[in-house]
């Protein structure tokens, strides 16, 4: 499990590899918790490689938000039909990008 953070201009993308559970979210969080460290206040979680979806990677995005009311959190998912299932089922809404 893998989340690649890269910067762009005034912006950083958050790529997320194949698993987003239960399974891989301890590791998620480890590595999101250098955002606090970078100067970027954008933010753009792409979870378009994303297969595997549940209520705990849910749960991280959300604390994410949560956690940094500072940083402008934008998801993006394309179709992904994982990620769109687990977001209408909590009818939860990030700013899309």
């Amino acid at each position: 499990m893998t989340v690649q953070i890269t910067p762009k201009a005034d912006f950083l993308v958050v790529e997320f590899d194949q698993d987003f559970s239960i399974f891989s979210v301890r590791d998620y969080y480890n590595s999101l918790l250098k955002l606090a460290d970078l100067p970027q206040e954008n933010i753009i979680l792409d979870l378009c490689a994303v297969q595997d979806f549940d209520s705990s990677g849910l749960q991280l995005l959300l604390w994410l938000r949560q956690h940094w009311p500072e940083k402008h959190f934008t998801l993006t998912h394309g179709d992904n039909p994982a990620v769109s299932r687990v977001l209408d089922l909590y009818k939860t809404e990030f700013q899309a990008a």
